[in-house]
Parts: C-alpha cells; structure tokens; sequence
C-alpha cells in the first residue's frame, strides 16, 4: 500500500524569482513582463532568463524566442539603480541548443496566483540534464583498439577529421556570488567526462580559473561563468595538477593480514 504524503509535503513553496528588484523588462510586441535576471554568452546567446508577469506577456516572450525562426526580443534595462552591464539589448537563444522552461505562479498580497514565474535555462547549465548524457570522448583519449585474431587492429574509422567543438557549460551563482561554487563546478566536470576526487573542488576551480577554462559571462540577478568544455584541456590540467602535488592524494595502507581459524 502506497504511503500517503504528509501535509508539509504537499504544500511546498513554489520558486520564487532570483531577486525581488526589477532588472529590466523583456519586449515582444506589446508584452512587456519584468526581468529578474538575465544572464547571456557574448559569443553564443541566451544562457538563463527570469520573467515575471501576466501569464499572456510571459509565456509570449518565451515562446517568442523558442520560435525557429525568431530574431529574438528586445531587452531594456530598469532606469531605477544600477543596471547590468554586458546585456545586449536583443536577446536571442542560441542555435541548435536545447532549453528547459521552469514554471511556478506567485500570489500576490491579495491571493491572486495570476502573476507567472518562469525561467528558461540553458540545458547545458543543468547538472542534472547534463548527466543524463554520455560524454563525448576525443579520439585522442581513446584506449586503441583491440587486434583481431590476425594480429591487425581494427579500423576505427577517420581520425584526422578534427570534432566540432562541444558546447560550453554554465554555473549559476546567486547575485552576491564572486567566484563558482567548487561542488557545482565538479557536477559539470563530471558530465562532460572528467575524473575528479570529491575533495579537489577547490584547487580544480583555482586552477581553472587561472588557465581561463572556467571565466565569468555578463549576468544581472544572478552571476554566472562559462566552462570550457575541450576535454583534453580539463584532463592536461588534471595531470599538471596531479605532477605539481596540488591535489590531495590518499594513501592506501595495507589492512592487516587476518589469521586463519
């Protein structure tokens, strides 16, 4: 017999935006709902967008830049405080990418539940949907293959045709955020294909961020930093960290030898 969920199970909170201050508004034609964060890769599109609004001026917007051929909405930054910088003024989703949208509605002091939150993230800044897939691994870190009964290995096909470059990965921090959070950076490392230890987190993400493979993308509402993801670079950098004693190697000691009854 299935156990019926509990009370404070079922009445969970529905996500609130990234920030309670207006950043800007999004415009597709007379839909003009409030921006809570924002974030976008100067060279590709559209990471993560917070709208909150009437349901008809969300969901007109969104559906707008999921359109196949959209040129995408206007942005307009709050006139009020400061505004983010680096946001262009259209946004566009980047090609050939797949987005989630999360959806959640806000009551209003009044009871209303007519006011929508949603956001459209990237799927590629979801850990989750990230490593529902499986890595993508160069040539070049291959094991070679194996002989044949003849002694001759086995073709494995055209190896001088260089890969198309995978498609980056993101961190979301919150607003207040300066640098990625260690254990997040780890989630991603370990879907793209990289092998860490849980304790390198830290030194991973320093010395990431000193070789430029993880750098930090214009964002408002929240912060966010892009992750190189060319396998070979994470795992040239691994060794150089494993050869320079920077990662914490355990040691194993032998158990003792238990004596026969």
């Amino acid at each position: 017999m299935n156990t019926p969920l509990l009370p404070a199970a079922m009445q969970t909170d529905p996500p609130i935006p990234f920030t309670d201050e207006e950043i800007g508004s999004a415009a597709h034609e007379k839909h003009m709902p409030s921006v809570r964060a924002v974030a976008v890769d100067p060279e590709r599109g559209l990471v993560l967008l917070n709208l909150v609004g009437a349901d008809a001026s969300v969901s007109a917007v969104i559906m707008e830049l999921l359109r196949s051929k959209s040129n995408g909405v206007g942005f307009m930054p709050t006139l009020f405080g400061k505004g983010p910088t680096g946001i262009p003024t259209q946004l566009t989703i980047q090609p050939g990418i797949r987005y989630t949208i999360f959806r959640s509605a806000l009551a209003t002091p009044g009871g209303s539940i007519r006011v929508k939150n949603w956001c459209l993230l990237i799927t590629t800044a979801n850990i989750a949907e990230s490593r529902r897939r499986a890595p993508i691994i160069p040539p070049q870190l291959l094991p070679p293959a194996p002989p044949t009964t003849t002694g001759e290995a086995v073709p494995t096909g055209p190896t001088n045709q260089p890969l198309a470059a995978p498609p980056p990965h993101y961190i979301i921090g919150a607003a207040t955020a300066t640098i990625p959070n260690p254990q997040a950076l780890l989630g991603h490392l370990r879907a793209i294909g990289v092998v860490l230890a849980d304790d390198w987190g830290e030194t991973m993400r320093d010395l990431a961020l000193e070789d430029l493979l993880v750098m930090p993308i214009p964002a408002a509402g929240v912060t966010c930093w892009l992750i190189d993801c060319d396998l070979i670079k994470w795992v040239e950098l691994v060794r150089h960290g494993i050869q320079s004693r920077q990662f914490d190697i355990p040691v194993q000691t032998a158990l003792p030898q238990q004596r026969a009854a």
